[in-house]
């Protein structure tokens, strides 16, 4: 099992998402009641923090489903299939964006504010399309592993 590559992808998404937590949290809520975000002047700039919002929102259950189909992959053994891979691929490229942007790395959030509604409706259509293919990858996984949490389930009766 240590050998499995995908044992310590599951270690890096499990770690990552701590570090999402954290970053979600501090960019929709601000880390301190001071240092939260001035009330827009315009109402573009509104509906843009609230997209960015959103985003950070769907970044969640993403990272989740991936780390239940990494699981799955791991426990039972199983190889990864192409919806698993390119959800993966969109659930990553959103999460680089977002993260990005929030640490204001080489000017990417300056730039992505300036962009306006735009960055974050294509983000959100990336997360959402990674979202949907690791829920009906891990939809497809189910009946692989049902077996043996009937087995489980009947042992514990």
């Amino acid at each position: 099992m240590l050998e499995d590559i995908r044992f310590w992808l599951l270690i890096g998404v499990a770690v990552l998402l701590i570090f999402t937590i954290e970053a979600v949290e501090q960019y929709v809520d601000g880390a301190w009641p001071q240092l939260r975000h001035a009330a827009p002047a315009f109402r573009s700039q509104a509906i843009g923090r609230s997209l960015w919002a959103t985003v950070a929102l769907l970044l969640l259950p993403g990272i989740v489903l991936a780390l239940i189909n990494l699981g799955l992959l791991v426990w039972k053994g199983l190889p990864q299939n192409n919806t698993q891979i390119l959800g993966g691929f969109f659930l990553g490229i959103g999460w680089l964006i977002f993260a990005l942007t929030s640490i204001n790395l080489a000017g990417m959030g300056r730039y992505m504010r300036q962009v306006g509604v735009a960055a974050p409706l294509a983000l959100l259509v990336c997360l959402l399309v990674g979202d949907l293919l690791l829920l009906a990858a891990l939809l497809d996984l189910l009946p692989l592993v049902r077996p043996a949490w009937l087995a489980a389930a009947s042992l514990l009766a």
